[in-house]
């Protein structure tokens, strides 16, 4: 676990409290709002058996639940006034749990309804099955009033610390859209709260891509750590105290508002007007779209931050036999050593009648230095690269003529530039 990589990272002299910023789990339905009383916390279904309970939930107050239910065979069915809770979705959907976890520490499936609860008594009846192997499940809730308790406690522990580390998760699947850019839950809300009172926070992000950061400017720093693997909490504590300098690079833009990307203007490209969606940008995807209207995102493509600094420079561009050759030095001029993705791209034809974008990637070289220590690369930018779809010929076209070549450390971050002819075949 990242907690355990942290503490065993910091080593003995260090203190490392922690404090649980979001319940996704729920806690267990208070005994007296239940009538009769029953034991919904955790409950063995014997196999071959059936369970179940008929009551009412009884609420002091109008108040926003959302009630979760943990379960290992069949999901149980819980219904509340007579609506189902949990129906099992088609397709997809069924498997796609909103954006948060969808597995508890335990290993049982996880599945959560918000909704708005009115005072007064509630109809709740639930069923569970053991099946053939038998069954254990649990009924647990969070309302506002904890997840109000749970968000001071992380906000008092973070006002006592030197630095916080605050990890941040979004659940995605395939087949299935996210519903928004924004962390899910009451993740952005934690991490504003956090960074209140103490700046010297890095928000850990383990999200399937990018993500709009409206606290960005509060936070000390944000590693980008995706869906790591098994080897994650150690990768995540080797990054955080500098042991190693990160070397990734974003392969995707992370824009500074959900309406400022390719589809967020267009409801005809996303989500689609009757029943029919268009991918009508072109060659203009990823990057290439913010180049064409000039958008600022809030991350480019290709940007990745290091512990090390890195110079450019003398970058020289001919033609070779079947494209382009680049070459140019990158330095370290940092005290450490680093890695640095070193980034090729090109520009459009003026000889070529077709859509192109602003700048293309066109290659790549991932470099690890030592302090003082520089490097020439060399890159062949082949004749594809150089090349644009033609959808009448139903062919790749070279793009002859003067093209602009760039080198640098991200789609935005071009420190060279210089221009080379390529030769017509």
């Amino acid at each position: 676990a990242p907690l355990d990589a942290i503490r065993g990272r910091a080593g003995n002299g260090s203190t490392v409290r922690y404090a649980l910023g979001e319940d996704l789990y729920g806690r267990p339905l208070p005994p007296q709002l239940l009538t009769p009383a029953a034991d919904l916390a955790d409950r063995h279904v014997e196999a071959g058996r059936n369970w179940s309970h008929q009551g009412a939930l009884s609420l002091a107050a109008d108040e926003e639940w959302t009630l979760l239910v943990h379960y290992t065979g069949k999901r149980p069915g819980v219904r509340l006034d007579g609506e189902e809770l949990f129906p099992v979705r088609p397709g997809a959907a069924e498997q796609f749990a909103g954006g948060l976890l969808g597995t508890a520490p335990d290993g049982l499936t996880v599945r959560r309804r918000t909704l708005t609860l009115a005072a007064g008594p509630h109809r709740l009846a639930v069923f569970a099955e053991g099946g053939a192997r038998g069954q254990r499940f649990r009924l647990r809730h969070t309302t506002n009033a904890t997840r109000a308790a749970d968000l001071a406690e992380a906000v008092k522990t973070a006002e006592q610390a030197h630095s916080v580390v605050l990890f941040a998760y979004e659940d995605a699947t395939e087949g299935a859209d996210r519903s928004s850019l924004a962390l899910p839950g009451g993740q952005a809300r934690l991490i504003e709260a956090v960074t209140a009172v103490n700046p010297r926070t890095t928000v850990v992000l383990n999200t399937p891509s990018s993500t709009t950061m409206p606290w960005l400017s509060r936070t000390g720093a944000v590693l980008q750590m995706y869906y790591p693997g098994q080897e994650g909490a150690a990768a995540t504590a080797d990054v955080l105290f500098g042991d190693v300098d990160p070397g990734g690079r974003l392969t995707q833009t992370f824009p500074a508002d959900e309406r400022a990307t390719p589809v967020g203007a267009d409801p005809l490209r996303y989500p689609g007007v009757g029943g029919r969606q268009e991918y009508g940008e072109g060659v203009h995807v990823g990057h290439r779209w913010y180049d064409a209207q000039r958008v600022a995102p809030l991350f480019p493509f290709g940007h990745g931050l290091s512990y090390t600094t890195w110079e450019y420079e003398d970058l020289g561009v001919r033609p070779a036999r079947d494209g382009l050759r680049v070459e140019f030095t990158v330095r370290n001029t940092g005290r450490r050593k680093g890695t640095e993705v070193a980034q090729v791209y090109v520009g459009p034809s003026a000889e070529l009648k077709l859509d192109q974008p602003v700048r293309a990637l066109a290659g790549y070289r991932r470099l690890t230095l030592e302090p003082g220590e520089s490097q020439r690369v060399v890159l062949d930018v082949d004749a594809r690269a150089l090349s644009s779809w033609d959808p009448e010929a139903h062919a790749w076209v070279l793009g002859p003529g003067r093209r602009e070549v760039f080198a640098g450390r991200s789609s935005r971050e071009l420190h060279l530039k210089a221009k080379a002819v390529v030769n017509s075949r």
